[in-house]
C-alpha cells in the first residue's frame, strides 16, 4: 500500500530552511541513517540538539523521515519526493 502524504503538513514542514538542509542531507544520504550528532555537523554551531531534535519531528511529522530511534538515527523515507500543485491541489509522488 501506498504511503499518503498530506501536502499541506509538507510544505510547513519545508517552509523552514533549517528543515530543508537536514532534508536535503538526509535524501544525500540515502539509504545511510544520520545521528543528530551527524547532523550537527552540516548545520551552523547556533543550531542546537534540541533544536535539530524539533526540526526531525516536524519532518517525520510529513512523512518525510523515518527514524530507528535518536542512537540509530534519522534517514530520509524515500530517495526522493516529487511534489506538484495545480488547481486541483496538492500531488506528492515517490522514487
Amino acid at each position: 500500500m501506498r504511503k499518503q502524504f498530506n501536502g499541506h503538513k509538507i510544505c510547513e514542514a519545508l517552509s523552514d530552511p533549517t528543515r530543508t538542509r537536514i532534508l536535503q542531507h538526509l535524501l544525500r544520504k540515502y539509504p545511510e541513517a544520520q545521528t543528530i550528532s551527524d547532523l550537527e555537523k552540516i548545520l551552523p554551531k547556533s543550531v542546537s540538539a534540541t533544536t535539530i531534535s524539533f526540526h526531525l519531528k516536524k519532518l517525520r511529522e510529513a512523512g518525510l523521515i523515518t527514524t530507528d530511534g535518536h542512537r540509530k538515527g534519522f534517514r530520509a523515507s524515500r530517495k526522493a519526493i516529487n511534489l506538484g500543485f495545480n488547481g486541483n491541489g496538492f500531488h506528492v509522488s515517490e522514487e
